[in-house]
Parts: structure tokens; C-alpha cells; sequence
């Protein structure tokens, strides 16, 4: 018994810490200049564990530099192993030189930037730049967006290897997040073969409403597919990003 119930404990365990280290990546580094990251017991209550197991878990990323503890203030933050990973994983896709881009057009267009690659049905954020302004739309690192509803998702579907008929087919049953969300799939697909000819593709209010986006597809220097595995997102409110 005991030997068949320490994988089910070491899942839960790994599970438990990605949490952890997904609640510590959905924090913006501006979220709170004076005292940067997290407190015990507001990581604890994000993710649904006691403040002791939480420790117990924490203890071990810190141990392993995936997070780090400021000494003064006892804040986590994610740590260097994290930031190692990422960019590694960032070269892994050809897309390592991202960061100065979504800078760049985080700069010129005053808004949020993000590149979103597909993965488990969903448009994965990989990479983001928060906009400088007090009012703003954030796609924060490792967040999901649903396809159907996002202009990243809708450019991973124009440009499936799979086709849009088979890509859309495979999503099931579509979500009606706001009164704009395309929720019919003839209507999805159709609006899809509009976005594979015109190469961009706007969200307009259809996962949250006062919140819009444009998006492109990218593909990584070096590689000639057809197929874009990733989209380039930019996002803001409805009163300054209009279509």
C-alpha cells in the first residue's frame, strides 16, 4: 500500500509547487515597487494550501533557486533557476532575442505585448511586456487563453497544420465568455479563413468585455513552415486600443 501511494503523494507534491511557482509568475513586477513579491500567506491562499504546507513546499524552490525570499522582507519572488529555464526554453523555440521586441512594441504602442505559442488546446503566453500605464490589459507569462476568444488564438487556429476546419472541429463546444465571443463554430470558421488571408486577426471585447487585442502570426528566423506554432499579441482597453 504504501509503495503504490508515494507516486499519487510525489504527483501532488509537483503539482502543489507549480502552483507555487504559477502564482508567483501571474504577479507583475510593478505590482508593488516597495515591497517586490509575495507573502507566505497570500501565496498560500492562492493556491489553496495551508500556510504550513505552502512553507514546506516554498522551501524546497528556494532550496533549488527556482524561488527566491527577500531577507529583509520575507517576499518570494521566482528565482535565477526559473529565469534560466525560461530563456532556455525561449532558444529551445528559436525565439530567444523576444524580449527586446515585445519592448520594443510595448514602447511604440503605449500597450501590453505578448507571444503566445499553442499548446493542449490552448494559446499559451510564453513571454509579455507590461505597459507602463495605470489602466491596462495584462497576458502575464504561463496564462492559457482560449482560442476561440483571443486574437493570439485565433492566429494559432488560421494557421493550424491541421487546417482550420479539423482546428476548429477539435475545440468542441465554444464558450460564450461575453455577447461578442464568437460561440459558432460556422461562424468561427468562417471568420478564421478571414484571418489566414488578412495575416492579422483583432479581438474585440470576446473574452472580456472593454478589453481588445490585435494579434500576427510569427515564425522563429531560420525556419520556412508554413504553419505558425506562434502569435504576437498586443492588448489593451477598449479606449485606446480600437479597431
Amino acid at each position: 500500500m504504501t509503495s503504490a501511494a508515494q507516486p499519487t503523494s510525489g504527483v501532488h507534491s509537483i503539482e502543489r509547487a507549480v502552483s507555487i511557482l504559477r502564482v508567483l509568475a501571474d504577479t507583475p513586477a510593478d505590482a508593488d515597487a516597495a515591497h517586490p513579491g509575495l507573502a507566505l500567506k497570500s501565496i498560500a491562499q492562492e493556491v489553496h494550501l495551508s500556510p504550513s504546507t505552502t512553507h514546506r513546499i516554498i522551501r524546497t524552490l528556494v532550496d533549488t533557486h527556482l524561488v527566491t525570499q527577500d531577507p529583509i522582507t520575507e517576499r518570494y519572488q521566482l528565482g535565477p533557476l526559473a529565469g534560466v529555464l525560461g530563456r532556455k526554453y525561449l532558444s529551445s523555440i528559436g525565439l530567444e532575442s523576444v524580449q527586446p521586441i515585445l519592448q520594443r512594441l510595448c514602447s511604440l504602442t503605449g500597450e501590453s505585448t505578448s507571444l503566445a505559442v499553442l499548446h493542449n488546446d490552448t494559446a499559451h503566453v510564453v513571454a509579455q511586456k507590461h505597459s507602463a500605464q495605470a489602466l491596462r490589459v495584462d497576458h502575464l507569462s504561463g496564462r492559457e487563453l482560449s482560442l476561440h476568444a483571443s486574437a493570439m488564438g485565433k492566429i494559432l487556429l488560421a494557421f493550424s497544420a491541421q487546417g482550420i476546419d479539423i482546428a476548429v472541429q477539435q475545440l468542441g463546444k465554444l464558450e460564450k465568455f461575453t455577447d461578442s465571443t464568437i460561440a459558432s463554430p460556422v461562424e468561427l470558421t468562417a471568420h478564421l479563413h478571414e484571418v489566414s488571408a488578412l495575416k492579422y486577426a483583432l479581438n474585440i471585447g470576446e473574452r472580456y468585455d472593454g478589453a481588445n487585442g490585435v494579434a500576427v502570426p510569427v515564425l522563429p528566423y531560420g525556419k520556412t513552415s508554413q504553419h505558425i506554432q506562434y502569435a504576437l499579441g498586443i492588448q489593451g482597453p477598449s479606449t485606446r486600443l480600437t479597431p
